[in-house]
């Protein structure tokens, strides 16, 4: 059986499964409320599992104006593309572990959460509606 499940939490036993637009929801929300709370963004990693396909996207969210959104499977891995050229790097966490992402692949909260949303309901293809650059 194909699975969609985030990892979030420092120390989490088991992933969260994402299966309805609702659970989807409540993660971007929580991640924007968490993130406001801290000084860094944070990250939540997504995997596609199950037969013989695999897919991962990392989202991450800063406050509630905007985040990121990668994508790896065996064809390779991308990053969202803001068509910012400011090459400063922006810390995120992700499991208590910092994270520099270029600031070019900061996107709106509304890009990432529907990033997340198309992955899921897609079981796993990579979102069309995101601008992707090279990692």
């Amino acid at each position: 059986m194909v699975e969609i499940e985030a990892w979030y939490d420092p120390g989490q036993a088991e992933p969260l499964p994402l299966r309805e637009p609702s659970q989807v929801d409540e993660l971007v929300d929580r991640m924007v409320s968490e993130s406001t709370e801290a000084e860094l963004g944070v990250i939540a990693e997504v995997a596609r599992r199950g037969d013989d396909r695999w897919a991962i996207l990392q989202i991450g969210v800063r406050s509630s104006a905007c985040g990121f959104v990668g994508y790896a499977s065996p064809q390779g891995s991308v990053i969202s593309a803001s068509g910012a050229t400011s090459p400063e790097p922006v810390a995120y966490d992700y499991q208590n572990h910092e994270r520099e992402i270029p600031s070019t692949a900061e996107v709106s909260l509304a890009a990432v959460r529907q990033a997340l949303h198309d992955f899921v309901s897609s079981d796993g293809a990579r979102p069309a509606g995101v601008t992707w650059q090279n990692m």
